[in-house]
């Protein structure tokens, strides 16, 4: 395996830490132990912090369901990803159902995704889990536009397969009322999905439950950006970085004899590894860039754009794909932006500007909706790193009440912990 193979296996594993296995329940509700914003993002919820999911197994798995669109074009290297993909856990009484959404990259059985789903479940709920529009699967199998990153776009498609899924799941099964959730981007598309169907009313939402969103997700995009700048001559590059995460790990699997890798593993290790924050942001940085990166490729084989791949080149099933997903894991998602997003947008809405489209993927534009929406909450932290203080401080203003913030917990790293949980359990049975 090559060493960024390696590395990309690793920022899977890294930042699901949270996801595979349940601690022992305890008298006392430990504090969340993480007060670095970074360390918190990397390293999750320790296995003694995180919540016990009661009543649900791990060998319970959920049902995954796909819905294929006949007629659609599947790019020859994306064959095997012609249905979008979803997960399903129903009670056998009637309930009503909560719709999870991923978050960046995130797909429908991902750890944090799974966690949530359980969670829900637990608690009487019919759990669906749908993939976050940026993960490939759903680019290629259910996106009308085969690109990503413009939020209107990506609601309207999860809104769509929301509806199909409603239609499959009470074929079969009754539902009481619906809900929504979402983390990170997913908690963004939340938010918008809340304002579409107080107009279109084809769910009316018992509860929307928006976890640890970005505000402004080009400005939290651009964070990421920077933390794989150049930082200097005194400080790491992100490739040295790397490199000392990837010996780091190394060391640490050859010294201890691991036979599974797992998060209680990785939590291990993590304890070990002495980071400065400025490695911690650019791996981060990098993990995000991964994820971008997948997405740039996906989408532009789809739309044939030539972007990374020639225009006139058809990827077959055997061509190496590692220089195109080098090529694209150079890519800033400003440069995504400027020249790959913005112009399709505004091939598709002639006057669509910069402005106007950074503008329509911003909670701040549906503020008057979220102020009067008492069906809407926010969950999040103070220390999140993908907000700043104006940021931070629009969520509280706007959702007042409704709005609920952890004083640690970094970007998504205690979605797991004991408190942030029932948090969640409580917001949802209001």
């Amino acid at each position: 395996m090559t060493r960024i193979t390696t590395f990309a296996a690793l920022c899977v594993l890294t930042f699901c830490i949270a996801g595979a296995a349940y601690a022992k329940a305890s008298a006392e509700t430990p504090p969340y132990p993480f007060t670095n914003r970074y360390k918190a993002t990397i390293y999750g919820t320790p296995p003694d912090a995180r919540y016990v999911i009661l009543g649900v197994s791990e060998t319970d798995a959920a049902e995954i369901r796909s819905i294929k669109i006949e007629g659609r074009r599947i790019p020859e290297v994306f064959w095997y990803t012609d249905s979008v993909e979803y997960s399903v856990k129903m009670q056998k009484e009637q309930a009503p159902l909560i719709f999870v959404i991923a978050g960046t990259g995130g797909r429908f059985n991902s750890p944090k995704v799974r966690f949530l789903q359980e969670l829900f479940y637990s608690a009487g709920y019919h759990a669906v889990a749908v993939s976050s529009p940026t993960h490939y699967n759903y680019l290629v199998s259910l996106s009308k536009h085969g690109i990503s990153g413009y939020v209107p776009y990506d609601v309207e498609d999860l809104y769509t397969l929301m509806r199909w899924i409603k239609e499959d799941v009470e074929k079969t099964n009754k539902v009481s009322s619906y809900s929504v959730t979402g983390y990170s981007l997913g908690g963004l598309h939340s938010a918008f999905l809340a304002q579409r169907d107080a107009k279109d009313k084809v769910f009316n939402f018992d509860k929307v439950l928006v976890i640890n969103p970005p505000v402004d997700l080009y400005s939290s995009a651009l964070v990421f950006d920077s933390w794989l700048a150049d930082q200097g001559d005194d400080e790491p590059t992100p490739q040295q970085s790397v490199e000392k995460f990837i010996e780091s790990f190394s060391e640490f699997y050859r010294t201890n004899h691991i036979g599974r890798l797992d998060s209680e593993v990785l939590y291990r290790f993590f304890n070990t590894l002495q980071a400065k924050d400025e490695e911690l942001m650019q791996l981060i940085g990098i993990g995000f860039r991964i994820t971008a990166s997948s997405m740039i490729f996906t989408s532009d084989v789809c739309l044939k754009a030539g972007y990374i791949v020639p225009a006139d080149k058809t990827i077959e099933t055997n061509d190496p794909l590692l220089p195109y997903f080098s090529a694209a894991s150079r890519v800033s998602f400003e440069q995504y932006f400027d020249e790959f997003l913005l112009p399709y947008l505004q091939s598709r809405q002639p006057g669509m500007t910069k402005e106007k489209a950074l503008a329509d993927c911003t909670l701040s534009n549906l503020g008057p909706f979220l102020r009067e929406a008492k069906n809407v909450y926010v969950i999040g932290n103070d220390d999140d790193p993908i907000l700043n203080e104006r940021e931070l401080a629009y969520l509280k203003e706007t959702f007042a009440e409704r709005g609920h913030f952890f004083k640690h917990g970094g970007h998504c790293g205690n979605l797991q912990y004991i408190g942030f949980a029932q948090k969640l359990l409580e917001l949802v049975k209001k």
